[in-house]
């Protein structure tokens, strides 16, 4: 009877387990976990460019609702090599592409939107507005200056730059 009941026990015990870690797999795959996944790839995207000075490039494509995180390896950076793809990801009713707004107040809802990161950091700073599917926005917020990628709750104001007649003595 002893030896019945520590079978059991250990048989709880791996259910235990192997319950927790399924739970795990599926809030990863919730809006937040595909939201950071998504801020994870820009911000190793930044910080490998940094170090090895090659240029990446995130395309946020609207029309086929991917986004892609590529190497840039050659001078035509407009087309995409398959060896340069890094990871794909996709959008959909739970995980929706709202719209991008650049720094320069340049802002997209279809099409492509690219966001580039080289030695020197980002190209263009910006905001990528992501909906979950109770409608609730919540954004990236790439920062060219500080070449910060951060995921925050709601439309986030961006940063701007200031223009030279805006400047205060």
């Amino acid at each position: 009877m002893i030896e019945l009941v520590v079978v059991v026990a250990i048989l709880s015990l791996f259910l235990m387990i192997a319950v927790f870690n399924i739970a795990g797999l599926f809030a990863n795959t919730g809006f937040d976990g595909r939201a950071f996944e998504l801020v994870n790839l820009m911000r190793r995207a930044a910080s490998n460019a940094a170090q090895s000075g090659t240029r990446f490039e995130v395309r946020l494509d609207f029309d086929q609702g991917i986004y892609l995180v590529r190497r840039i390896s050659t001078d035509l950076a407009a087309d995409v090599l398959e060896d340069e793809i890094i990871d794909v990801g996709y959008f959909d009713d739970k995980f929706i592409l709202d719209y991008v707004m650049f720094d320069d107040f340049e802002s997209t809802h279809e099409g492509l939107a690219l966001f580039r990161v080289g030695k020197n950091g980002w190209q263009y700073g910006g905001k990528i507005v992501l909906l979950n599917d109770r409608g609730e926005p919540y954004s990236i917020v790439v920062n060219r200056i500080s070449r910060n990628v951060e995921f925050k709750s709601g439309d986030v104001e961006i940063l701007t730059p200031k223009l030279r007649d805006e400047i205060v003595f």
